[in-house]
C-alpha cells in the first residue's frame, strides 16, 4: 500500500503517511490517499479533468498546496481525482503542472466518506531519506 491512514492524533484529525521512490509517486499517492479519505475511490470514473499549476518556495510548501488544491476542488466543484497526470514536477519540488482526472460527486454512484476541511501543519513534513521520498500530514476533518 503506497499510503497509510492513521487516527492516532485526535478524533478531529486523520493522519496520512506517504512514501514513494520519486517525487511524482509521492504526490500521486498522496492524492490517492486524500481521495480515499473523502470518497470510496473504486466507484470513481474519469469523467472530468482539471489542470493544476502550483509553485512554492520548497517541496513542503508545494506538497501542502497540492493537497489543499485537491480539497478546494472537492469543495468548489464536488470533484474527486482518480488519477494524476504530471506534465511537470521539478525534482526540487518547487513547481508542478498536472491534470487531475476524476469524477463529480454523485450520491447515487459514490460512497461519500469523510469531509476533509484542510491540511494542517501539525507533524507536517516532506523529506527524502535514503533515496525514498516520505511525507507525513495531518488533515482536519
Amino acid at each position: 500500500m503506497p499510503f497509510e491512514l492513521t487516527d492516532q492524533y485526535t478524533c478531529a484529525d486523520i493522519g496520512m503517511l506517504v512514501s514513494g521512490t520519486n517525487i511524482n509517486i509521492l504526490f500521486s499517492d498522496a492524492a490517492a490517499g486524500l481521495t480515499s479519505i473523502m470518497v470510496e475511490p473504486d466507484n470513481l470514473e474519469e469523467r472530468k479533468r482539471f489542470k493544476v499549476t502550483l509553485d512554492a518556495d520548497d517541496v513542503e510548501g508545494l506538497f501542502f498546496n497540492w493537497l489543499s488544491e485537491i480539497i478546494y476542488f472537492k469543495d468548489a466543484e464536488r470533484f474527486f481525482p482518480k488519477r494524476c497526470e504530471f506534465e511537470y514536477l521539478d525534482g526540487n519540488g518547487k513547481k508542478l503542472a498536472a491534470t487531475l482526472h476524476g469524477d463529480i460527486a454523485d450520491p447515487e454512484r459514490h460512497i461519500l466518506k469523510t469531509d476533509v476541511k484542510a491540511v494542517t501543519y501539525y507533524r507536517f513534513k516532506v523529506e527524502k531519506v535514503d533515496g525514498l521520498w516520505k511525507a507525513e500530514v495531518v488533515l482536519d476533518i
